[in-house]
């Protein structure tokens, strides 16, 4: 299992990771997350498992994922910034594990909006956020990971459509050293949000994001369309162009190329 001492060993950052709740099996780490009480939780807490009995992603859907190949964790935060950068925390954790990837084992990613992180057009990452205001008046962020890190299979209804780091670089990766890199990319990435502009950090997601300008499947609820990605928003909608030519904004749901 990785504890707080692997972690926090050699780990370069302010806040992020400092305090670590660690555990074999748990139900979700979000749910432990939204569950602990502020004074035993700071700002930038980890709560990391090696399973989760009832992981779960955006949309309700399942995250399944074996006993101790990859990283499932959240983080927790206590935003020093408005609901229009909380939004946009999902681009900041989609840019922070990007670039750790790229860190640790030179695989470069791709963007996917909101929230997810593709290679070579497979998922790798998912993340969730959720909020809670606990026993404070400040408001409790909650942003949930999934990295498939060296999971070597998939079910047969997923393997067209996920993949893994050790996967895709054919090495196995060590989860310590790539969690350290999220968590410090992760912190300079907040870091950003919190000082500078949102379009700084959406100029970033933008350059990962091969999206704009190509066809895609939009699915809301139950409902499925064919539009064109336009571009994201600053509140982090996407910007899109119905097949009658009508502008509009997504705020939920899921996207995918046309093509896929």
């Amino acid at each position: 299992m990785i504890d707080k001492t692997q972690i926090i060993d050699q780990l370069n950052t302010k806040s992020f990771g400092h305090t670590v709740f660690s555990f074999d099996s748990i139900d979700s780490t979000n749910t432990f997350a939204k569950q602990l009480q502020s004074n035993d939780a700071p700002h930038g807490t980890l709560i990391i498992a090696e399973e989760q009995t009832a992981g779960r992603g955006r949309l309700q859907r399942n995250w399944v994922s074996p006993f101790g190949k990859n990283l499932l964790l959240s983080i927790i935060l206590f935003p020093d910034f408005g609901m229009e950068k909380i939004l946009l925390l999902p681009f900041a954790g989609s840019l922070a594990i990007a670039d750790a990837i790229e860190n640790v084992t030179g695989l470069s990613s791709t963007c996917k909006w909101p929230n997810d992180l593709l290679i070579n057009g497979k998922k790798v990452c998912g993340m969730l956020l959720e909020s809670s205001l606990g026993n404070s008046a400040q408001e409790k962020i909650v942003l949930g990971i999934g990295l498939n890190v060296n999971q070597e299979e998939f079910s047969e209804d997923l393997k067209s459509k996920a993949s893994s780091l050790q996967l895709e670089c054919g090495a196995v990766i060590n989860r310590v050293t790539l969690l350290r890199n999220i968590l410090e990319e992760l912190e300079h990435r907040y870091e950003q949000l919190s000082h500078f502009p949102s379009q700084r950090l959406l100029n970033d997601w933008r350059m990962k994001a091969l999206l704009f300008g190509k066809k895609i499947t939009v699915l809301e609820s139950e409902f499925s369309f064919t539009a064109t990605a336009i571009d994201v928003n600053e509140d982090g909608s996407l910007i899109i162009e119905t097949e009658d030519g009508l502008k509009r904004n997504i705020f939920a749901g899921d996207v995918s190329l046309a093509y896929s």
